[in-house]
């Protein structure tokens, strides 16, 4: 007993629902230098100021030949100064993994007090926990950060 689902499966003979493909040509290739990347930490988002700087992480790890660009700095005047830290720290830090030359502007930046990229004091747990774990070249902008980041969007090996 029991019902034969094979005499009851509807058959399909075409799709239901058509999608017209999307053009990503305006998307591919697109980095934001260092210079741009304060005005989009400023811009509100529910995840944070952070999302700006892990994109920046994944675009250089993808993009390997636009990395001259994204170097053009400094950030502008007026950008927030822990922002501005933030990104020295993280530009600093792959710049020395990869042995490109690190900017001289990027010796300019740092936060005061010295803080975790997402705000946290080291005096917090997690805040010394970060700093532990971080590059040494977070020390030199009071901006830390773990050393996976510098990770993201890395073409896997």
């Amino acid at each position: 007993m029991g019902i034969d689902l094979e005499k009851h499966r509807p058959v399909v003979t075409e799709p239901r629902t058509v999608v017209p493909p999307v053009d990503l040509s305006l998307y591919a290739g697109y980095q934001a230098s260092a210079s741009q990347v304060p005005a989009l930490m400023a811009e509100p988002c529910r995840r944070g100021h952070c999302v700006p700087l892990t994109q920046f992480v994944k675009d250089w790890n993808y993009w390997v030949e636009s990395r001259d660009e994204m170097l053009d700095g400094p950030p502008p005047p007026g950008a927030d100064p822990f922002h501005a830290a933030c990104i020295a720290a993280i530009v600093h830090a792959l710049c020395a993994r990869d042995g490109v030359a690190v900017p001289a502007w990027v010796h300019r930046h740092r936060a005061e007090p010295p803080r975790t990229i997402n705000g946290s004091p080291l005096t917090t747990n997690f805040g010394r926990a970060v700093a532990a774990g971080a590059p040494p070249q977070c020390a030199a902008h009071g901006a830390y950060f773990e050393a996976t980041m510098l990770d993201r969007g890395r073409p896997q090996q």
